[in-house]
């Protein structure tokens, strides 16, 4: 293997690539990246067995090959150069970086030990994709976006760790929860997509933004202002492939049943209140100062045409911030851990919101006023007393 390419480019792909390998890897070889040179391009892979990561950049190869290197090594030193020509070459075994008058030589290991990677592009495992489909990406992050965070942390149910994607009729359908909180968002498709349903880990998905999130840098990720992001499912249905631009995400599905969600939406709440997204957001950030010491726990008081939100820690005092909302329904008083509103309402769109609740103990249903494509649901805290 030998290839020139821009110390630019290369630390940028490097940068990417790089953020799925794990500190502590169980295996060494899943702490390097593969690089492949090809016609016009060098091709950077990374993966930790769940999420892969494939990038071409541009580059000049003058022989064809592929090599692995230790990735936070390589990442470093390509970090440091100054902004000029990188030659990479292959020589018995190590892998030898020349750019300008800064020389390195790395010890690497060979391309057979490297995981397998399907890809789009690779016309020897493309014949392995089956179904593929196509999404407008801008919609497609924004539904990311309102569904990912309320995805479970805890690998204790692996299940919960991922976001069912399915479609019905001519609707995408994506949701996520942890067990105390559930986002709901559905895009509108042109026709009906055969496909059956994923759980796809949120992790991945994340990396699919980030991904996308770079289209400004046509070194990085391909042709500017793409509008499609390609979607396909191997013909085993245990992986997806996310392709945009000169980049792909591969995610190992997740097995098992999801919850059957549909269960805890509730059809209408008693009392319904709209408020103004982001006075909501400013009161909460607010109440939040006191809640962080006592449990994240903040009360939401409605009445009448008046929404007071209280939190309270012995350690500092307590606060109280009125909003205006408009309310229908009895008194209600419900509490909630403010984080998991902070989460949501971040990614919210800054329009009016509307919040349907059916007594203390029941679960909170917010929605946007012009967005009637998403809900959220949060569990309610339990109060002493209650």
């Amino acid at each position: 293997m030998k290839v020139s390419i821009l110390q630019e480019n290369l630390n940028k792909g490097l940068s990417i690539v790089s953020r799925i390998i794990n500190s502590k890897v169980t295996l060494p070889i899943l702490g390097n990246i593969l690089l492949t040179a090809e016609e016009g391009k060098l091709k950077l892979t990374a993966t930790n067995l769940e999420v892969s990561i494939n990038l071409w950049l541009p580059a000049k190869k003058e022989k064809e090959g592929k090599f692995t290197i230790p990735a936070k090594d390589l990442t470093e030193f390509v970090n440091a150069l100054p902004a000029d020509k990188v030659l990479l070459e292959e020589k018995q075994e190590k892998l030898q970086v020349v750019s300008g008058n800064y020389k390195a030589v790395f010890n690497g290991t060979s391309a057979a030990e490297f995981p397998h990677v399907p890809s789009l592009k690779d016309k020897k495992t493309s014949s392995n994709v089956g179904r593929k489909f196509e999404l407008e990406v801008e919609e497609f992050v924004k539904a990311v976006n309102l569904v990912c965070f309320a995805a479970a942390q805890d690998e204790t149910r692996p299940v919960l760790t991922g976001v069912r994607l399915s479609c019905l009729n001519n609707e995408l359908q994506l949701v996520a929860t942890d067990g105390y909180r559930l986002s709901l968002k559905r895009i509108d498709l042109k026709e009906k997509l055969d496909i059956p349903t994923l759980i796809i880990p949120a992790r991945a998905l994340v990396e699919v933004i980030k991904a996308i999130e770079q289209r400004e840098k046509p070194a990085c990720t391909g042709r500017e202002g793409e509008k499609k992001l390609q979607v396909a499912v191997t013909k085993q249905i245990n992986q997806v492939i996310f392709s945009y631009g000169n980049l792909e995400v591969i995610a190992r599905l997740i097995e098992g049943e999801f919850p059957d969600f549909q269960k805890i939406i509730p059809e209408k709440g008693e009392s319904k209140a709209v408020i103004d997204t982001e006075e909501l957001i400013r009161a909460v950030r607010t109440a939040s100062i006191f809640a962080r010491k006592s449990a994240n726990i903040v009360r939401l008081n409605f009445d009448k045409k008046m929404l007071t939100i209280k939190a309270n820690a012995p350690e500092i005092g307590e606060n109280e911030i009125k909003i205006p909302v408009e309310f229908e329904g009895e008194k209600t008083e419900i509490a909630f851990n403010f984080r998991f509103l902070q989460d949501f309402l971040s990614y919210l769109d800054k329009e009016t919101l509307s919040v349907e609740l059916s007594g203390a103990l029941k679960p909170g249903l917010f929605r946007g006023i012009k967005d009637n494509s998403f809900l959220h649901i949060i569990m309610p805290v339990r109060l002493q007393g209650e």
